[in-house]
């Protein structure tokens, strides 16, 4: 079976989706014509329209059109219904409705598992309160950490974040996983510092985040940008705040293995079929 596949966004010059997904094509021997395509915003409903009209099986989403992308979908999973964003549409070969589905939160838990880095019972800090923050909550919820701190230079946008993933219940193993504004964290839980660090923000420099300084973290903990770089020749601006600061052992990620967990779980879902993220980033790495 052919699958007629794309990556959409501006811009999209630099994606590694196309790579990814040959490589994954190459993999698991199933025949994709995967492209990459500049979309503005102004024709984004209509080129979706025609695309799926002209026999595509599925699209992934990217900067700018993660949320307005949805009026142009038939269906929705439960996070996108949750969470109002889509980084991945599906056509339905029988009804050809088309599913809007978010994978960002997937590929981050299953990145940050790779890394031996479990969620569970953890005190996670995220700095930023935009779209990128938003994709990724609920997934690290599911994975039943202690709490939740949300911190953004620009406060008026946490409280809305916050309010849109109230308390998550879980059974009697484990305590409701909630999600508070920074301030509240230091004030109201009794704890010993946050283990994983993830920044969802947009910050330019790596002076960017100095005032995320006087943050309780613990010596060993994790930290994971949601955007990704060449790590050690060009680190992004979180990753090299990181490594100026550092003065003890850290776990320090970018978004790169999410980028590859989050376009595996997409190719799965119009494929059928899960390709080997591991074999996937080594030939990456390798090119």
């Amino acid at each position: 079976m052919h699958y007629r596949l794309g990556v959409i966004g501006d811009p999209i010059k630099h994606s590694l989706s196309p790579k990814i997904h040959n490589i994954f094509s190459k993999q698991t021997n199933i025949d994709i014509d995967y492209k990459a395509y500049h979309v503005l915003e102004d024709n984004l409903d209509s080129f979706i329209k025609d695309f799926f009209s002209n026999g595509g099986d599925g699209l992934n989403i990217t900067l700018p059109h993660k949320f307005n992308c949805l009026s142009s979908a038939n269906e929705f999973s439960p996070i996108v219904k949750k969470i109002g964003a889509a980084n991945t549409l599906i056509r339905n070969k029988v009804t050809n409705q088309i599913l809007a589905e978010s994978t960002d939160g997937v590929g981050l838990v299953n990145a940050l598992l790779e890394s031996n880095i479990n969620p569970i019972k953890s005190d996670i800090l995220i700095i930023g309160a935009g779209g990128a923050a938003q994709s990724v909550i609920r997934d690290l919820q599911n994975r039943h950490p202690r709490v939740i701190a949300i911190t953004n230079r620009t406060k008026e946008k946490v409280e809305p974040l916050i309010k849109r993933f109230p308390s998550l219940n879980h059974d009697d193993l484990y305590p409701n996983t909630q999600v508070v504004d920074i301030e509240t964290y230091l004030k109201d839980w009794e704890h010993q510092g946050f283990h994983i660090v993830i920044n969802a923000s947009s910050a330019n420099e790596a002076i960017d985040f100095e005032w995320c300084e006087s943050f309780p973290i613990r010596d060993m903990a994790c930290f994971y940008d949601l955007s990704y770089s060449n790590i050690i020749e060009h680190p992004t601006p979180f990753i090299k705040w990181i490594f100026q600061k550092s003065k003890n052992k850290k776990i320090i990620r970018d978004g790169f293995s999410m980028l590859v967990h989050q376009a595996a779980h997409s190719f799965e879902l119009w494929t059928g079929v899960a390709p080997q993220t591991k074999i996937t980033k080594s030939d990456l790495l390798n090119d």
